[in-house]
């Protein structure tokens, strides 16, 4: 059984949902594989992008006749075959889900940033060993936020600090940088969640595979939402956060992340306006 990112609860719901577009493309940007058994299974996820032209209804939303991109993330492990699909873009651009364009989330220089760039190509080898020492070492930094100063995770012991690109859902953007980075996701989504904990996420896995890493959790992790967060107010319930990530190691830095967060279904968690709103949509 396959388990999808909202609003998709089966097979027959993914796959009614890509008969809607034409000239569907897929290009693979990290493919991961574990070299050793996790729980008595090999693993693989890949992170890749997929391009389609919106010919037929879906839902109430209409065509257009353009091309979208998603992002697309899938994990086959021990827990099962996840997918977590990226349709920020198609709600964005028919204003069914708020975005960094709206008057709270100004956006980033890179806001129009080339969405398919390839991934950077590493120059320097690593073994599983070694890209999972540098992960490992920021992670946890990731754990010693002091709930004042981004400083406090040095984060810049970790990444190539002007190189890095972290791709995120298309309502967040793809930032290029560790200062773009911090102020234009990690500075608020802190800001949103700060007493997140990792630890205690489910059906978490995490492997390494020469240069190249991947994880996800169904929920990744617990918090609770704390912070205004694309204009919507704290309501002190616990926000759901299906997330993936996919890294590159360059050296002894991390230069790509591709992460996939279910936006959507976070929304919907957050706010029960939004929640009836989308699922009166989609559902």
């Amino acid at each position: 059984m396959t388990v999808y990112s909202y609003p998709f609860k089966n097979n027959k719901q993914w796959d009614k949902f890509w008969s809607c577009f034409d000239d569907v493309k897929d290009t693979v940007v990290i493919d991961v594989k574990s070299n050793a058994l996790i729980n008595n299974k090999f693993c693989k996820a890949k992170s890749y992008y997929r391009t389609a032209t919106f010919k037929r209804k879906w839902k109430k939303i209409k065509p257009d006749n353009k091309t979208y991109v998603f992002q697309i993330g899938e994990h086959e492990n021990v827990h099962g075959h996840f997918i977590n699909c990226d349709i920020t873009e198609l709600l964005a651009k028919n204003n069914m889900i708020p975005w960094q364009r709206s008057s709270y989330w100004a956006a980033p220089s890179c806001m129009d940033f080339d969405r398919t760039q390839k991934i950077h190509k590493p120059t320097v080898k690593r073994s599983d060993k070694d890209c999972w020492s540098v992960l490992f070492g920021m992670i946890q930094g990731l754990r010693s936020y002091d709930g004042k100063n981004l400083s406090s995770m040095k984060m810049h012991d970790w990444w190539d600090v002007e190189r890095m690109h972290w791709s995120g859902p298309f309502n967040i953007g793809h930032l290029v940088g560790l200062s773009e980075f911090q102020e234009y996701h990690q500075k608020r989504f802190l800001e949103f969640i700060p007493d997140r904990d990792g630890s205690k996420g489910i059906n978490k896995v995490i492997f390494s595979d020469g240069n190249q890493a991947a994880l996800m959790g169904h929920p990744s992790m617990t918090c609770t939402h704390r912070g205004k967060y694309f204009g919507f107010e704290p309501e002190g319930g616990d926000p759901r956060l299906f997330v993936m990530d996919f890294w590159t190691c360059n050296g002894e830095k991390l230069v790509d992340n591709w992460c996939q967060i279910d936006m959507v279904d976070l929304f919907r968690s957050i706010n029960k306006e939004y929640k009836e709103y989308i699922d009166g949509l989609l559902c």
